[in-house]
């Protein structure tokens, strides 16, 4: 019986895990679920008090964090995306720690307060959020330097991580980034990962839901900003 998964294709988080396995052909069985709402029920919370997506169920573990899930799906099922090589997982896990205070703030900068009004981040940390992101788009432009992708010369689950905080701000997706007056000219190295990451097998089909919602989210920016 695959693992179960409760997710919602508009989460960053939960767009890489599914990524991650239509990479790796790993099926598991995904419930769509409400952020805010449905992980927000007592019996959600009852096995595990992490009330967010995604979720994955295995038997009688009930895992949060999608960087967790990766990790255990990966020595699970030997994910090349998360190869056992201990300098390559090094590297991972120290974009993982890394990525919750940097590469994040981008989605708490500039999408959650849009598209997730309901969190109510409020305003001084929405620009603190907001002022950091050159500084990690910087950071990432460094490690790109030195190869293809952010922990070597192949992809793992870091850069699946990574594409889903920075792909969704660019113009292919909800024109983020210009929307706020940030560009991406200084970061060459950057603008051509991305372009190698669409290429990744599994995603047309982990960002196929979330394009839908490009015109509703671009409609919900004008009036943010009204």
């Amino acid at each position: 019986m695959p693992e179960k998964v409760f997710t919602m294709p508009i989460s960053q988080p939960c767009r890489a895990l599914s990524w991650a396995c239509y990479y790796e052909k790993c099926p598991v069985e995904e419930v769509i679920i409400m952020p805010g709402k449905d992980t927000a029920t007592p019996e959600f919370k009852k096995d595990n008090p992490i009330a967010k997506v995604p979720r994955l169920v295995d038997g009688d573990l009930v895992l949060g964090e999608s960087h967790a899930i990766m990790h255990y799906l990966g020595d699970k099922h030997n994910w090349k995306l998360y190869p056992k090589d201990t300098r390559t997982r090094a590297l991972i896990h120290q974009y993982f720690n890394w990525h919750h205070n940097n590469s994040r703030n981008i989605t708490m900068g500039l999408f959650a307060p849009v598209v997730r009004k309901d969190i109510g981040i409020p305003k001084p940390m929405v620009d603190f959020n907001i002022k950091t992101i050159k500084g990690s788009l910087a950071v990432m432009e460094q490690w790109l330097q030195k190869s293809d992708w952010l922990c070597g010369d192949l992809p793992t689950v870091a850069d699946l991580s990574a594409f889903c905080e920075v792909g969704q701000c660019t113009d292919k997706q909800f024109g983020l980034f210009t929307a706020n007056g940030i560009s991406l000219d200084n970061y060459p190295k950057l603008c051509a990962w991305l372009d190698r990451c669409e290429k990744l097998d599994g995603f047309e089909k982990s960002h196929a839901p979330v394009m839908q919602f490009v015109p509703k989210v671009k409609q919900m920016m004008g009036k943010s900003k009204l």
